[in-house]
This record gives C-alpha cells, structure tokens and sequence, in this order.
C-alpha cells in the first residue's frame, strides 16, 4: 500500500541554485574548507544552494517494502520554481526535508523550516544546526554521522547514525578537487551549460557505506530499522533545470561492495557525463569520472532496463539499473539494481529503494540494498 503523510510535491531531495559566492575564493580552491564543510555562499540575496544529503535504507522483510529514511539539509532552492510555490520571497532559506517509507509501503514527506543554519567545524570535524529543525555532526575522521531531528510543531524527533566502512572521496578523484574539470581538457571550449557543470556544481562524499541505526518518531509512528547508510554533500550556482536535462544518482551496498554511480546530459551538449565509485572491504577499485564512451579502461556503464507507468507522476519509469564496472587492469564487477518502493513520484523527480546484487564478473556474487534517484528537468521520455 501506498500512501502519503505531510507530503510536499515540489520540495525534493536534491538541490541547487543560482549566483554564488564561494566565501571569497575562487570556485575551485579548497584551501581551509573540510571536506564536508561550507563550501558557498548562501543567503536571501543570491539563490545559491549547498545541501548534506543523508539516506538510509534497510532490506525488505517477510513480504513487506524495504524502510528508508532521507534527511537533507538545506540552504536555498532546489529547482526554479520551487522558491516561488514555497513562498517566493517569504520562502524559509534553511529547511531540512525527510522523505522515506515504513515497512508497510506508507509513504511519507515532511519539510521542517529552521530559522538559521549554521555550520561550523574544528579540523575536519563538522557540525550543523538548522535552528528548530535538527542537528547534524561528523566526525574529523569520518567514522561516524549522526543526525538529530528535533520538530516537536511537525510531530518529527529522533536520530540517525551511520557508523561508515569507506573512504571518504571526491567524485573523480580522492583528494584533488571536489569538481569535474579534469574531465574536459584545460583549452576545451565549454559552452555556458558545460562551464557550470564542470566547474562550479561539487560533490564531497564523506560517508560511501557503513552500518546505519535509525529511530524516529513521524507524526506519532515509530520507524525504527538498522540498515545501511551513505552521506554526501554537493553545491552549484545555478538551478540544476537551467544547465542539466537528465540525472541518475545510484549507490548501493552489496555485500563487501560499496558503490555509486553518477550519470549526467547536460543541456545543449554532446560530453555526456558519468562517474563511478567501486570500494572491496576498503580497498577502492574505481574512482573516476569521465565523458561517456571516451575509454577503454577504467570506466563505468550505466544501463537503465524496463519499462513501466508510474500513474502519480504520469510517466514511464525504469525497472532497475545495470552497472558495469571495467577497472584500469581490465578486471570487471557487475551488479543489478532494482527498485522495490517508490519513495518519490513526480514527473521530474523519482527515487527508489531496493535490492541489489552483483560482484567480480565470474567471481562470487551478493546481495544487498540500494537506493537511486532519476532527476529529468527536461522532462525527457523514457522509453525502456
């Protein structure tokens, strides 16, 4: 069953924004800022976005769906139109959202509105306070994010915490830049869609996998499960519908496997995008990014499989995703993805909770649990 509680249809779990300060530095310097720290600079005056994303799911059980929790934390819009339907400019600037599902496939969205959010940290030790809504700290060596969600006006209290067993990671690299530009060649010419995605749209992940704890009361319901948790942390400035037709963000823990992919159309360009992300009890395998079909070696393919009609958003969706890891040495890993609960349904926005399975091509195989998100601005059919 079906159903939704307190459900915002416009506020989603992904961000960004427009006119950014980056806290007076150049886009692409890091120089003082730990790695989950602030990055921009958000304020009623620019639209800027950042936003520390946080999920949880846990495997389905006894015929029932898999339970899932996601807190993002924000500052700014999302999408254009979103400030303007959430008050334009009496909108809250922080807010934190939860989307998710019970066990029993009740579905459920709330958005606390905070009076300010701060962020703060000592080394690589972070914290934040969205005032009235909820706290968030990360530890300085990434072992463990908690969150603390305190709503009494919302019926929403309780906590979250991922105990993490990855390394802490850029989207293409480990250390080097927490941005896409060492996709494209330094002389490349960019048109202005291009310039913003590789240059100025970041991702800091600082929690891949780990166990996950979560306890929370909604609207009087307890949703209490342990599964397995991801953190991560992006920024950009500018709306993503302004630079970016097509999105899918999958992560998944597949037994000693911990894994995400990124797959990207940018608007009025040909350098479509991907990203992958393989880690072995700790060793990680693959950690790049590039333009879809540019290698041989070290890559990723991401293959969406399926076709059904999603009735609430009025459009076709996919069953599941194929992932294809071919790593530097030419070794190959391949897992299968599959959504089980719908968390969110809008035209433009669609995220799942499932299973996953998968390994070393030829080798042992596991299972687990994923989650993933299909972000389509463009509203770009989907035909299977």
């Amino acid at each position: 069953m079906r159903q939704s509680i307190l459900i915002s249809t416009l506020t989603l779990g992904l961000a960004s924004s427009c006119s950014a300060g980056l806290l007076g530095r150049p886009y692409h310097v890091r120089e003082h800022i730990p790695h989950d720290g602030q990055y921009i600079d958000v304020n009623s005056s620019n639209n800027a976005t950042e936003w520390w994303w946080v999920q949880a799911g846990g495997p389905a059980v006894d015929g029932q769906s898999p339970p899932s929790l996601h807190v993002t934390f924000y500052q700014g819009y999302p999408l254009t139109v979103l400030k303007a339907v959430s008050g334009g400019v009496n909108a809250p600037e922080n807010y934190i959202v939860l989307n998710g599902a019970f066990p029993n496939g009740t579905v459920f969205a709330y958005d606390l509105p905070a009076t300010a959010a701060t962020i703060s940290h000592v080394g690589e030790a972070v914290s934040g306070d969205w005032t009235g809504a909820g706290t968030f700290q990360n530890s300085a060596d990434f072992s463990t994010f908690s969150v603390t969600l305190d709503a009494p006006e919302f019926g929403v209290s309780g906590t979250l915490e991922i105990r993490n067993d990855a390394q802490a990671h850029f989207g293409c690299n480990t250390t080097a830049s927490p941005y896409f530009e060492s996709v494209v060649p330094a002389d490349a010419k960019l048109n202005a869609n291009e310039e913003i995605f590789f240059k100025q749209l970041g991702w800091a992940t600082s929690q891949p996998g780990g166990a996950v704890d979560v306890d929370v009361t909604l609207g009087g319901s307890p949703l209490q499960f342990t599964g397995l948790g991801y953190h991560d942390q992006n920024w950009m400035p500018q709306p993503i519908d302004t630079f970016m037709d097509d999105w899918y963000f999958l992560d998944a823990q597949v037994g000693p496997y911990d894994l995400s992919a990124v797959f990207a159309a940018i608007t009025g360009s040909t350098r479509d995008f991907n990203t992958g992300f393989l880690e072995h009890a700790g060793a990680i395998l693959q950690n790049q990014c590039s333009l879809q079909g540019s290698r041989t070696s070290d890559f990723i393919t991401i293959t969406p499989y399926g076709l059904a009609f999603d009735a609430p958003s009025g459009v076709n969706v996919m069953d599941g995703f194929i992932l294809e890891y071919t790593l530097k040495d030419g070794e190959q890993y391949r897992f299968n993805l599959t959504g089980q609960s719908l968390v969110l349904d809008q035209p433009f926005y669609h995220r799942w909770v499932g299973s996953a399975t998968g390994g070393k091509v030829g080798g042992e195989q596991f299972s687990g649990v994923s989650m993933y998100d299909w972000l389509n601005p463009s509203l770009r059919p989907y035909n299977g």
